[in-house]
């Protein structure tokens, strides 16, 4: 089984508890600040993921420090993941309940790249002409690129729409390129 299939079993898992018990928007917040800190913390990471440190103490370790912060759902995840030998896993898990929690609620993320950041208006606008479109809710993620030079990227899962000044540029440059002209049109005035 992939990396990616096992996430999303444990995330199916989790989402199916959070669901009955009502607390999604709890266990998405959970599961980000447990995924952030094993990404940022490398002390936390290196100590879960070393094989000299045996997984009784390294549970006994995630009570002392999770139990009582999080919900038991979350600090039983990451001791099964642990006797699973499959801590390292917790973002992909993240990611995948993401998804199912956006199905859920009819959410789609979006990205949009432009050169400077976009005030709210303008964000408020393309969030609601995309929800129309799609049917859904819009939760943006906004990113500067100043390599674009104007214009705007929306990407869409695996769709991109590109209304950069740089794709404009390079498609001007790749029609001169492509273009022949005849000598006999050409003149000066």
């Amino acid at each position: 089984m992939a990396a990616n299939d096992i996430a999303r079993v444990y995330a199916n898992s989790i989402f199916d508890i959070a669901k009955e018990k009502n607390i999604l928007p709890q266990v998405e917040e959970e599961l980000k600040a447990v995924s952030d800190i094993i990404a940022e913390d490398e002390t936390f990471r290196n100590y879960l993921n070393t094989p000299g440190i045996s997984k009784d103490i390294k549970k006994e370790f995630i009570d002392k420090v999770l139990a009582g912060k999080i919900s038991e759902y979350i600090v039983n995840l990451i001791k099964l993941l642990i006797d699973n030998s499959r801590q390292t896993m917790i973002n992909e898990i993240y990611e995948a309940f993401v998804e199912l929690n956006d199905i859920a609620n009819n959410r789609q993320r979006i990205t949009v790249i432009t050169q400077s950041n976009l005030n709210a208006t303008l964000l408020d606008k393309i969030k609601l002409e995309i929800g129309k479109k799609l049917g859904k809710e819009i939760i943006v993620t906004e990113q500067v690129d100043e390599s674009i030079l104007g214009g705007i990227i929306i990407k869409i899962n695996d769709l991109v729409i590109d209304g950069s000044l740089a794709k404009g540029l390079k498609n001007i440059r790749r029609n001169l390129l492509n273009s022949k002209v005849r000598s006999e049109m050409a003149y000066e005035d």
